[in-house]
């Protein structure tokens, strides 16, 4: 299965951004998974579960690996440390370079994280972040 995203390779989704430019993706989940074929098993589970592709982006950890790079590198101020986000941005970081396939899953409601994570979890997962409107839920 093709590597599928949102955006051109190395650049973070605007919608995704907070005004000051910090990766926030509110009402996602941002799910690391050591293997790239247990990435695209869950992304291809949510598919077959009634998904849209724009839904359960499929990111490479090279494209994550820069994405967070650039944006702690960037963003180094007060800002960026208020509500952890640098910290969950530097997991991504960590694990991109272990070479994790990331899927970015659109959850806007704890119906929709539970359903998400209902499949998630059928694989072994690195990590998964849901992005709250004032907080990031490390999920389990």
């Amino acid at each position: 299965m093709p590597n599928q995203t949102a955006v051109p390779s190395g650049q973070n989704p605007p919608e995704m951004m907070t005004p000051f430019g910090i990766f926030y993706p509110v009402g996602y989940i941002v799910a690391g998974f050591p293997g790239q074929g247990d990435g695209q098993q869950v992304q291809r589970d949510l598919l077959i579960g009634g998904y849209d592709p724009d839904d359960c982006l499929l990111y490479a950890a090279a494209e994550v690996a820069e994405m967070a790079a650039r944006n702690l590198e960037t963003h180094t101020g007060f800002l960026a440390t208020l509500g952890k986000s640098d910290e969950a941005v530097q997991k991504h970081l960590d694990a991109a370079n272990e070479g994790a396939t990331f899927l970015l899953i659109y959850a806007p409601s704890d119906i929709d994280t539970a359903r998400a994570m209902n499949v998630g979890r059928r694989v072994p997962f690195a990590f998964a972040h849901c992005y709250h409107r004032l907080v990031i839920e490390d999920l389990k």
